[in-house]
């Protein structure tokens, strides 16, 4: 990476990035065993929502920046970033899985238009799992801007705190009200757990929480400088809080398929991790002081990684079964880190890297506006 855009880099969300991408990597990683502790590292499927947090502070920064200087928003070139950003990545990864079900007769990604389009969400996909989250992202990519653009056009961009608020009310009666119908607490397994995933985890209309509060933290930045510039003097404050909606969230998932984890856990979850966002932020927080070493390169690979790491276990489980040893022996997870590390450098290398310096030739260097947050860097080096 070049100096100048190291220099850009915000210590604490590499930290948060780099947190978000180990986490979802322990609740994938197979195990052995369902005892509590079993149960805690699968709750790692949680950085998925602070990604949700990340990526709904990251677009409302860029387009409430514009909006608040008083810039027109220009949707065809938001889009064209966004697509040129996420879209090389995700279909030479969708591809690969496409040759190795033909090659190995493994389950393929169908139907193809599903994944194609960013739908396979609805309901539960048949392969390339990781990429359910991919679709809240790029369907909230597609809707959101429309919904900048309104907001200038009635000269009321502030009202967009509000509104967000509202989303999080509407996504909790949604929640309890898809939970009462499907009752996946009195199914049977594995029946609970498909009804479970299938309508209330994956859909991205119930999983908007976290992009929400990003959103709503973007806004907040934007418009209302004054109240951010209180929040950002309590960073360690910001902290605590954090993680005591965490805890609350840890308790409210506990019970499996419950009403009140299904209805408010994905909310308390997503404020801990907005919390969580703020506190980096805020030049006063520990977040800000600390450094992690690799954390930087992992924040750089997060991309990549959460696209290639379940080829990458599945190809660990297949060497270490060829020497007769098991994943969760010491030789099997070293080597299985060893793999997820080249899978995503390689496609870090070949696709990502080249495609982000295919955009700025084509679309030209980022402009920066005066409430133009450092989240962006972050979030996509090379930028």
């Amino acid at each position: 990476m070049e100096r100048g855009q190291s220099s850009q880099r915000i210590a604490g969300l590499d930290i948060l990035r780099a947190l978000a991408i180990v986490l979802v990597l322990v609740a994938h990683y197979p195990k052995a065993g369902a005892g509590p502790l079993t149960r805690l590292l699968n709750f790692g499927w949680s950085g998925v929502d602070l990604f949700f947090v990340l990526s709904g502070y990251l677009i409302g920064g860029q387009l409430f920046a514009a909006q608040a200087s008083g810039k027109n928003i220009t949707l065809a070139g938001f889009y064209a970033r966004r697509c040129l950003r996420t879209l090389p990545n995700y279909y030479a990864v969708l591809a690969v899985y496409c040759v190795l079900a033909a090659w190995f007769g493994s389950p393929a990604p169908a139907p193809l238009w599903k994944f194609l389009s960013f739908t396979q969400n609805v309901g539960i996909p048949s392969a390339f799992t990781p990429s359910w989250s991919l679709c809240v992202e790029e369907q909230f990519y597609l809707l959101f801007p429309i919904i900048a653009l309104s907001l200038a056009r009635t000269n009321k961009p502030a009202g967009v705190v509000s509104m967000f608020g509202g989303v999080l009310i509407l996504e909790a009666v949604l929640r309890a009200g898809v939970w009462l119908r499907t009752r996946p607490d009195t199914l049977p397994e594995p029946g609970a757990l498909t009804a479970y995933m299938g309508s209330l985890y994956y859909p991205t209309w119930c999983r908007l929480d976290g992009i929400a509060l990003g959103v709503g933290l973007a806004a907040l930045k934007c418009f209302r400088p004054a109240i951010w510039q209180r929040l950002m003097e309590k960073g360690n404050l910001l902290l605590l809080a954090s993680l005591a909606f965490l805890g609350i969230s840890v308790l409210a998932f506990w019970t499996r398929y419950s009403l009140l984890g299904s209805s408010l856990g994905f909310t308390f979850l997503s404020f801990s991790f907005a919390l969580l966002t703020a506190s980096a932020l805020s030049a006063r927080g520990l977040l800000a002081r600390f450094r992690i070493p690799g954390a930087q390169t992992l924040a750089m690979l997060s991309y990549s990684i959460y696209l290639t790491h379940s080829l990458a276990i599945e190809a660990a489980a297949f060497f270490t079964a060829s020497a007769g040893l098991s994943l969760q022996s010491a030789p099997g997870v070293v080597l299985a880190v060893i793999t997820m590390a080249v899978f995503a450098a390689l496609l870090y290398q070949t696709v990502e890297r080249p495609g982000l310096a295919l955009r700025d030739r084509l679309l030209g260097a980022r402009k920066s506006y005066g409430c133009q947050n450092r989240l962006e860097p972050a979030l996509e080096p090379g930028n």
